[in-house]
């Protein structure tokens, strides 16, 4: 194991130099510093490509010296943190002032090192402010505690807990950022194109990640690759945060084949610097953006891989059945943002059969006598004999379709109705 090295430079290059724990920062995000040897928490954000400072205040820690461990020893943590929630004044008692917001300690590496504890926020007083007067908090004048409100988004905005705020030449911050980018890159390339034991060689020795789910995503890759499509994991808005040699890394985690997207969710990377360069020690997907029971990139994926079986006749069958069942946000889905029928556009036309779906007790509509004419290799017609039932309305008639295919999916662009 490598220890990080860190040069101090003289108010001459001060200019130059930036907080060591703040490697790299996402487009319009904020990361927060508690400096406890000077009880101040200060706000950086990227400015015209330049970290800098925004807001500062004077802020009070756990009134016990250290790193907190255990429960009850009123140290306040040190490390990269993430704020996860966020409490009103009407909800707290007057010790936590105007606001709180709790932070995620002990997180992943906390856990592993046998630290416990919890409820470390953020929040306001109604006391007076003394420096190191808290149970392990940290804690703002009210006046600063709503001012932060505007810097902070939850789940994403960091809370990195220092000692001391050290400071790194901004060509050697740079440098750091290359390499871990680097390093990224190769372990997202291992898991699109490469073996199990390639993807494994990113992580430490000492940790082992879940990997009941490589069969299963190795089987969705197979199958793009004989679709001709390419499946791609993808990290987007990276933030990349130090505290001493571990490293964690936030990121959006997204699978694409195509035109199609779909965000797993918040995934977070902590690494450790050895002497063959970084691996991961940890990782975690904070928070799910594709919900789903199953193993989210797996599902992601054969969502994207079945896309591409989907035909025009099972893509009208599963029309008719969203509509029979009154599931109105899969009936929505079917529909082309550039729709138009009665003089109307999708909203309006997906909010006037909301309406109608409100309106019923049940609806059953069907299809026969199916006639498909393709015009072109994204672009059908369709017309059908339909028969519709509700609890207070029935009628049969011709349904006429058009199809266009949008990032691989069929969907209407024109519906017309002839009743019989």
């Amino acid at each position: 194991m490598i220890l990080s090295v860190l040069v101090f430079f003289s108010p001459a290059f001060a200019e130059n130099t930036l907080p060591e724990s703040i490697i790299s920062l996402p487009k319009n995000e904020n990361a927060i510093i508690v400096e406890k040897e000077t009880q101040m928490l200060s706000v950086y954000s990227l400015e015209d490509g330049k970290i800098e400072s925004r807001f500062t205040a004077r802020c009070s820690t756990g009134e016990a010296f250290g790193p907190k461990k255990k429960a009850g020893d009123k140290k306040t943590p040190e490390g990269v943190y993430f704020l996860i929630d966020e409490y009103e004044d009407q909800y707290l008692t007057p010790i936590y002032g105007k606001k709180a917001f709790p932070s995620d300690y002990p997180n992943f590496f906390d856990q592993r090192q046998g630290k416990d504890g919890s409820a470390i926020w953020i929040h306001g007083t109604d006391k007076v402010l003394k420096s190191m007067d808290s149970n392990g908090c940290i804690a703002l004048e009210n006046n600063n505690i709503l001012s932060l409100v505007d810097y902070i988004q939850l789940n994403s905005t960091p809370l990195i807990i220092v000692e001391k705020i050290l400071k790194i030449d901004s060509d050697v911050q740079a440098r750091r950022k290359e390499e871990i980018r680097k390093m990224l890159d190769h372990w997202i390339q291992s898991m699109e194109t490469g073996s199990y034991h390639q993807y494994l060689s990113f992580y430490g020795d000492e940790y082992v990640p879940d990997i009941s789910w490589w069969e299963a995503w190795l089987g969705a890759r197979k199958k793009s690759f004989s679709d001709k499509m390419k499946l791609r994991a993808e990290i987007e808005n990276v933030g990349i945060y130090a505290h001493g040699n571990i490293f964690v890394v936030l990121h959006d985690f997204v699978l694409s084949s195509g035109k199609e997207k779909i965000k797993i969710g918040k995934r977070k990377l902590f690494l450790e610097k050895f002497s063959k360069g970084y691996k991961i020690v940890g990782d975690v997907l904070q928070d799910k953006s594709y919900k789903t029971i199953d193993i989210p990139l797996v599902a992601a994926a054969r969502k994207l891989v079945r896309t591409r079986e989907v035909s025009v006749t099972e893509t009208i069958q599963k029309w008719l059945a969203a509509w029979s069942s009154k599931d109105m946000d899969s009936y929505a889905g079917f529909y082309a943002e550039e729709f138009r029928s009665d003089g109307l556009g999708k909203r309006a036309w997906v909010k006037r059969k909301r309406q109608i779906a409100r309106k019923y007790n049940y609806i059953t509509v069907t299809g026969k006598d199916f006639r498909i004419k393709k015009k072109k290799d994204d672009y059908y017609e369709v017309s059908f004999f339909q028969d519709y039932e509700s609890s207070g309305f029935s009628t049969q008639g011709t349904k006429h379709l058009k199809f266009v295919k949008k990032g691989g999916l069929w969907k209407i662009s024109q519906e017309n109705w002839k009743e019989k």
